[in-house]
């Protein structure tokens, strides 16, 4: 055999581990695609599976919400002398104008309901009215739980520890009670006190429901919604950062 068929023999050698070495390479390449396409579709799956999840979680608890509303007009447990001349009481709760006495100094009673279908916990309340002093309003804190679809009366009282101003809000949009001029204002729908309800539900999550209490002793409802934004606080932790604000104020003064 002569110098040229031994390169000839050399050259097909190299041409063949040439081709074997191109199909390992493209079955490798092969495989690292498909491993990538698995590992691709496993971290989508496993998305779609925390997705749906998630969903079914949100869903769960949007079913299982609280709703606090009131009903019946306010009123109290405090007994009251009869005046022997008017045989009227000798205080009220309302004035002869029908709007609430600020100055009431005993507790007053909100019947509420929760017409959801999950219990609520955390409830607070405050009823705000034209006063211009927060130490005026109504305010009840702590109350619960209530079960779904379940009555609850609450007691509220005047107290020094309650800072809220009128304007301030939990949810961002609806002030505590606001003072606008309302075109309506001797229409039987006029507002002579706003209440605002705080409540959590069973897994945390924070609500605010508020109403309108009317000359006509009725309630008009303006907003129930999640509380979100701001630090998501209730009427409890408002007041509280409120009142440490304030005891800081003092102390650098």
């Amino acid at each position: 055999m002569g110098s040229a068929d031994i390169i000839i023999g050399i050259a097909n050698v190299v041409a063949q581990l040439a081709v074997a070495g191109v199909a390992v390479w493209a079955v490798l390449a092969s495989l690292h695609a498909n491993s990538k396409q698995i590992a691709s579709s496993e971290i989508q799956l496993s998305r779609q599976i925390e997705e749906s999840r998630r969903l079914a979680t949100e869903e769960r608890q949007h079913q299982d919400r609280p709703i606090i509303a009131p009903k019946k007009e306010i009123s109290h447990t405090t007994v009251t002398s009869i005046s022997r001349e008017t045989w009227q009481p000798n205080k009220s709760l309302y004035t002869p104008d029908h709007a609430i006495n600020w100055a009431w100094e005993d507790s007053i009673r909100i019947f509420l309901h929760n017409m959801g279908n999950g219990p609520a916990f955390n409830l607070h309340a405050v009823l705000y009215g034209p006063q211009a002093s927060s130490h005026s309003q109504f305010v009840s804190w702590d109350n619960g739980p209530v079960e779904a679809k379940s009555p609850l009366d609450i007691d509220l009282v005047h107290s020094t520890e309650f800072r809220l101003l009128h304007d301030e809000s939990v949810d961002e949009k609806h002030p505590l009670y606001d003072r606008t001029p309302d075109p309506s204002a001797h229409s039987d729908e006029f507002q002579i006190a706003c209440l605002t309800l705080t409540y959590h539900d069973l897994f945390g999550r924070k609500y605010v429901s508020i109403y309108h209490y009317t000359l006509q002793y009725q309630w008009i409802h303006v907003a129930t919604s999640e509380i979100s934004g701001g630090g998501s606080f209730d009427l409890k932790e408002l007041n509280d950062r409120k009142k440490q604000g304030l005891k800081l104020s003092a102390s650098h003064s």
